[in-house]
């Protein structure tokens, strides 16, 4: 059951760097490129792509409860930081605020990100600059290279998923029977999610 669920979170967290990863490198890219096509290609997608996210937290607070006391240890600035961006991010791409808002937003979130990677890694703070460049990267092959769209995903979904192996979490799931339970709904909950963010993806596309 532990393998189980170690996967899910695993796939979970991948789907959110491979998908959410080109909305903030589009939001990188901003100062670079015509703003409102920018704009117009990401914004029928970030609200599908944050469903990842919303479902990694809930496995992260139910079938794991003590690891985010161990992530957050020492790296309570870094959440600050990312939490921050992506209320930033979010609101100026809805309610279609001035773009370096949303640029601020986007490199917020992706600073943050790589801070958490140096601090996974216990690694010097210049790593930090992996998950900006990779989210650019990402956004610039979603915006003009569609064919390189895989390979940019696979590079930005690897970093944290890696770093996030070398923590031991034995001790740090919940009960077996918890997990058991929990496995009942996350068994039809899971594939929902993916469903519901193609259809967001879909009606926001017409």
């Amino acid at each position: 059951m532990e393998a189980l669920w170690l996967t899910v979170l695993g796939v979970l967290t991948v789907g959110y760097f491979a998908l959410a990863g080109f909305d903030y490198g589009s939001g990188l890219l901003l100062p670079f490129g015509r703003r409102e096509v920018v704009l117009h290609r990401m914004t029928p997608f970030f609200l599908g792509n944050e469903v990842w996210l919303v479902a990694v937290i809930g496995v992260l607070f139910a079938a794991f409860p003590r690891l985010e006391g161990e992530l957050l240890s020492g790296a309570h600035s870094t959440f600050t930081l990312l939490l921050a961006g992506l209320v930033l991010f979010m609101a100026s791409v809805q309610l279609r605020l001035w773009w370096w808002l949303v640029f601020t937003g986007a490199l917020m979130v992706s600073a943050g990100w790589g801070l958490f990677l140096a601090h996974l890694l216990d690694a010097p703070w210049p790593v930090a600059f992996v998950m900006p460049v990779l989210f650019a990267l990402h956004g610039w092959a979603f915006q003009h290279r569609k064919a390189l769209f895989p390979v940019t995903a696979a590079l930005c979904a690897l970093p944290i998923p890696l770093a996030f192996s070398s923590i031991d979490v034995t001790g740090l799931m919940a009960h077996p029977d918890t997990l058991g339970l929990l496995a009942w709904v996350a068994i039809p909950v899971i594939p929902l999610v993916v469903v519901l963010q193609w259809s967001i993806v879909a009606l926001s596309s017409r």
